[in-house]
């Protein structure tokens, strides 16, 4: 191994260079870093108070997510509540169509659109959920945050259940009605038979006589229309009879003859015969009734009505004052003269009701006149379900309805705002202190780029004056050796 001897100045030289280089690579790395302080070992107190604020600024990030969780929450329910209240102004819309239209059909599809609206408002409700909580199911979704890091303050905003429509916005579905139809068909009874058109008479068909009325009546029996029968009366004039839009009626004729005719409500509409009509006369009004016989015989109250063979199973006998049936009865397989007799006894429209040994009914009316008719229904429209606004008056009620809904939404929309404004201002406030306290902490630790600069430059120095050195005393070494080599030669 060979030894090497190092003077003093070439010691001092090389520790020189190695210093240089060391702290060249230091401030390197310093530079490319932009760190200064790397370790407690570079400034202990501050390292230890940017690293203070670092961890401070690290649990303000953490509770920063679990309020970004929260805004989740509340931005998706109340994206949810807006939308919400587009679908109550739409039911707005809806109801005040329905109020102002005059047509019961028209309105039933109304409650259909109503009823779809309702829900898509459940709907709504169910997909404004964000990572597993909804604030617009009610129960079991409260959400509570905290205010600060220590958790000494909270605020919790509770959930209100939307898919709950009549507790919540006092809504429900509504009833969406069935429609009852009836078709006949209007011909002239010749052969081949051809159909009645709107503007054909009446009376061509074999079905109808001057002086039949057609009477169409309401679930409670009350006349709503009627038509008599002239020489003169057309299939058109039969067809605007049965046409009552606002009531829940309409009809119309087809070119084949055929008369369709759909009901919204239970309706009947029945057919009087000219015959069968009996009228008040004198006064006080009163009136008899052909008598009453089974066979040869006088009828007694407890005879069946249809023994006499003036009446058959179906037959409608009703007693009217003006267009009000004020009694009736609907004959059936045992049905009797007596049952006949008490449905013309009605004491509180001022009628009474006897019969005599004779078979002959009379009936006196105290004051006003009336008129019995038997008649038979020829269009059966009680199989029709009311929808819930066939009452205009319904459809005009459920327009306050609406309005107080669409304050109830407003309020909970009003709750979930300010719990939004309120974790929105924290979040942005934590968010911006994080930021503060680690750029402080960065800029605790931060090198100065200028100072570093100024620094290599000054090593580079010293390493050139260094690398000079150590060139300088390696010549006068080696002049030193030519010297002696030369004595000793």
């Amino acid at each position: 191994m060979v030894d090497i001897s190092l003077t003093k100045s070439l010691r001092s030289t090389v520790a020189t260079l190695n210093w240089v280089s060391e702290e060249s690579a230091a401030a390197n790395q310093r530079l490319t870093s932009g760190v200064k302080i790397q370790s407690a070992l570079d400034d202990p107190s501050t390292f230890i108070s940017a690293k203070s604020l670092s961890l401070h600024a690290a649990a303000l990030d953490k509770y920063l997510e679990r309020l970004d969780q929260g805004l989740g929450v509340i931005n998706a329910a109340d994206n949810g509540l807006s939308s919400i209240s587009d679908s109550i102004n739409t039911l707005k819309g809806v109801v005040t169509r329905a109020a102002a239209s005059k047509d019961a059909f028209e309105r039933a599809d109304l409650v259909k659109e109503y009823n779809d609206i309702l829900d898509k408002i459940v709907d709504t409700a169910k997909d404004s959920s964000y990572n597993g909580k909804n604030l617009l199911l009610g129960d079991g979704n409260d959400l509570t945050l905290f205010l600060s890091t220590d958790q000494n303050e909270s605020v919790t905003i509770e959930a209100v259940d939307f898919t709950d429509l009549l507790n919540t916005l006092g809504l429900k579905k509504l009833d969406e009605g069935k429609l009852a139809t009836y078709e006949t068909k209007l011909t002239d009874g010749g052969a081949p038979a051809k159909p009645l058109k709107t503007t054909s008479k009446l009376v061509e068909s074999p079905e109808y006589a001057v002086g039949d009325e057609i009477a169409v009546k309401d679930a409670s029996g009350t006349i709503i229309s009627t038509l008599k029968i002239t020489a003169d009366t057309t299939a058109g004039d039969l067809v605007t009879a049965l046409s009552l839009p606002d009531k829940g009626l309409r009809a119309t004729l087809g070119s084949d003859g055929v008369l369709n005719v759909e009901s919204a409500n239970k309706m009947t509409v029945d057919v009087t015969r000219a015959a069968d009509t009996i009228a008040s006369a004198g006064a006080p009004p009163s009136a008899t009734t052909a008598p009453l016989m089974i066979g040869a015989t006088p009828a007694t109250g407890a005879d069946l009505l249809t023994a006499t063979g003036q009446y058959k199973e179906g037959d409608v006998i009703s007693i009217r004052q003006g267009n009000t049936v004020v009694g009736s009865l609907t004959v059936g397989a045992a049905t009797t003269v007596g049952d006949l007799v008490n449905a013309f006894n009605v004491p509180a429209s001022g009628l009474s009701a006897t019969l005599d040994a004779a078979g002959v009914i009379t009936i006196d009316s105290a004051s006003a006149a009336f008129a019995i008719d038997k008649s038979s229904i020829s269009a059966d429209l009680t199989t029709a379900t009311a929808s819930a606004w066939v009452k205009r008056t319904d459809a005009e009620d459920a327009q306050q309805t609406v309005t107080d809904a669409r304050h109830a939404a407003e309020k909970h929309a009003t709750n979930i705002g300010i719990g939004l404004t309120l974790l929105k201002s924290r979040a942005e406030y934590v968010g911006s202190f994080s930021d503060i306290l680690g750029a402080t902490a960065e800029s605790m630790r931060a090198s100065d780029k200028n100072e570093e600069a100024a620094i290599m430059l000054a090593l580079d120095t010293q390493q050139q004056l260094a690398i000079s050195s150590f060139s300088i005393t390696q010549t006068a070494d080696n002049g030193i050796l030519r010297l002696l080599g030369s004595k000793l030669g």
